[in-house]
């Protein structure tokens, strides 16, 4: 971290949290003024000079605008994180790049976001295919030393973050709410396990709860982390598209991989294959595409893959109950003589361990 000081910090989080003042006038004020908190403490009349008078009228800081700020650096400090602003030198640099850059991150877990990465996006409610061709897709890259980005939403987001993890690769959750706040539920672990191998983001406070309109606008994160952005599984309307709209104004590399015709799940994917995305089908068509990148696979250092624990004799008998087909969690608790809660306890440990995958409508298979 740079070297600058708590009360800089509670100014990036007031300033940040102005209303209609955004990232760039952010910027803007801090070059003029030279500090945040010296552009906070500036007159309207200065203010009119930099950003309009529109935007200076309504940039009124209350005294209840310093407590919280404070209190969102004691409740991210209390959690082992950071937060970091545009000023800090660890700030992503790729992400610093974009139109609207967020000014200050919450971060969660290791120093990884300026490593060489891509994200892989689709929808929550994503088919059995989809899912493990995002695994596939997410243990490759990171084999390849790349980092894998994406939301931590059900679906195609939480296989890619397993796939990674299953690799002992490094991942990055971007979350549409605070990066204290588990969404969704059951997702607990795998937050945990990303802290541990990565890091959890976020420009929302701490305690701050998902609604509609923040998972749109943290797409802009997610591919302005990234190198490219490979959709799997979307259909015409897929909020995944999003993410892909940003990625091509941020100049990223695009990738869409095929699917069947018969649903309507892919047609957001081919209608971008025909537009000019990368058809995938291989990790290899990735990897290829970013060279101009300048991160061949000789200048990252590879991952090594630890073999998972040992299960248990209890966990080897769970495990004995499943099947490549689907089976519904009702079901295996009957075959196995055991509470649902307590089933589900042990079938997340087996998901995070990469043995199992689980499906929509709590439905679970042996993975790979």
């Amino acid at each position: 971290m740079t070297g600058m000081d708590v009360e800089e910090r509670q100014a990036w989080v007031v300033l940040g949290g102005l209303l209609d003042v955004g990232s760039k006038r952010c910027q803007l004020l801090v070059e003029r003024f030279g500090s945040a908190r010296e552009a906070l403490a500036a007159n309207r009349k200065m203010w009119i000079e930099v950003v309009g008078e529109k935007v200076a009228q309504g940039a009124t800081v209350e005294p209840e605008c310093w407590e919280r700020a404070a209190g969102q650096l004691r409740a991210v400090e209390k959690f082992g994180g950071r937060l970091l602003t545009l000023a800090d030198e660890e700030y992503p640099a790729l992400l610093r790049e974009i139109a609207q850059p967020p000014p200050v991150l919450f971060a969660l877990g290791e120093p990884v976001l300026d490593l060489p990465g891509v994200a892989i996006v689709g929808p929550r409610k994503a088919s059995r295919y989809g899912q493990e061709v995002a695994v596939r897709l997410a243990r490759g890259l990171v084999e390849a030393g790349l980092c894998v980005i994406s939301g931590m939403a059900a679906g195609i987001d939480t296989a890619a973050h397993r796939g990674a993890l299953e690799r002992g690769g490094k991942t990055v959750a971007v979350l549409g709410c605070g990066v204290d706040v588990v969404y969704p539920a059951p997702n607990a672990g795998l937050h945990r396990r990303i802290r541990e191998q990565g890091a959890v983001i976020s420009e929302f406070p701490m305690g701050a709860q998902p609604d509609r309109g923040s998972f749109p606008r943290r797409n802009r994160i997610i591919s302005g982390l990234s190198l490219g952005v490979v959709v799997v599984e979307a259909p015409e309307r897929s909020g995944s598209l999003i993410t892909i709209r940003y990625a091509a104004e941020q100049g990223r590399d695009l990738f869409a991989v095929p699917g069947s015709v018969l649903e309507g799940r892919n047609t957001g994917c081919h209608r971008l294959i025909r537009d000019g995305a990368k058809l995938v089908e291989r990790v290899e068509d990735i990897v290829e595409e970013l060279h101009h990148w300048e991160i061949g696979k000789e200048s990252v250092e590879r991952p090594v893959a630890e073999p998972g624990p040992p299960l248990s004799e209890e966990q080897q008998r769970i495990f004995s109950l499943l099947d490549r087909e689907p089976c519904h969690v009702d079901r295996l608790a009957e075959q196995a003589d055991m509470p649902t809660a307590d089933l589900l306890g042990m079938l997340l440990e087996l998901e995070l361990d990469g043995r199992v995958a689980q499906l929509p409508g709590k439905q679970f298979a042996r993975a790979g």
